[in-house]
């Protein structure tokens, strides 16, 4: 079994050890291109791209080191809500096309609850994962559309599009692949639906194994349906 392995880039600074703030620099681009630079050389397949209010913006960020590196992928946080889906495509495509096929998308549905009001967001938990399975509908629909230049009409619940169109096709098809990492219920249930990896944090291995277990049986449920 082949292993992707991953290291991040810290737009939130940086510090000897996660989350310890005693001698902590501030980030920058220089900083920045040094890790990716240093990450693409030493082989990591990719990195993260944190993202939230503490963050420096994830996708511009990944567009300032595409330049800079040769290989390595860019895990790109996507957060349904701040932006429609239509926008979030042309972004992705954009930034797939211009890295030659080096872009991955973290689709980000929750967080903190200050700090998505802070944004703008009010939806209640289970709102906002029910509007973000319905955000990757469109999203993956109007990417898969660019292909054959078709327009994509859609009419939902939280999103609504007419005629949406994409000139320029992402260089991954039908779309650059989905990541997501939630640990509720409804997380869950949205990782089993709509995305292609699920991703956790570094949590015990017990821990990691019921999530696991949790998601095959989601899946085998929508089998069965």
């Amino acid at each position: 079994m082949a292993l992707n392995i991953f290291w991040f880039i810290p737009t939130f600074g940086d510090s000897q050890y996660i989350g310890e703030k005693t001698g902590s620099r501030i980030i920058d681009f220089n900083y920045s291109k040094q890790i990716a630079v240093a990450a693409d050389n030493l082989g990591f397949d990719g990195v993260l791209i944190p993202t939230g209010r503490l963050c420096e913006d994830p996708w511009v960020v990944a567009s300032s080191l595409i330049s800079v590196t040769q290989n390595l992928k860019f895990l790109v946080a996507l957060r349904p809500g701040l932006l429609q889906p239509s926008l979030a495509a042309r972004m992705t495509a954009t930034l797939d096309r211009f890295s030659n096929g080096r872009v991955a998308i973290n689709l980000v549905a929750g967080g903190d609850k200050t700090e998505l009001e802070g944004d703008g967001l009010y939806q209640k938990p289970e709102e906002r994962y029910e509007a973000a399975g319905e955000f990757v509908d469109v999203w993956r629909d109007i990417l898969k559309a660019s292909y054959e230049k078709e327009l994509v009409n859609f009419d939902g619940k939280y999103y609504k599009t007419t005629n949406a169109k994409l000139l320029y096709p992402p260089v991954q098809r039908p779309n650059p692949p989905l990541f997501f990492g939630g640990s509720s219920d409804e997380a869950r249930e949205l990782a089993a639906q709509k995305v292609d990896l699920y991703i956790t944090w570094g949590e015990r291995p017990q821990d990691v194994k019921e999530k696991i277990e949790d998601l095959k049986k989601e899946l085998q449920n929508m089998e069965g349906l």
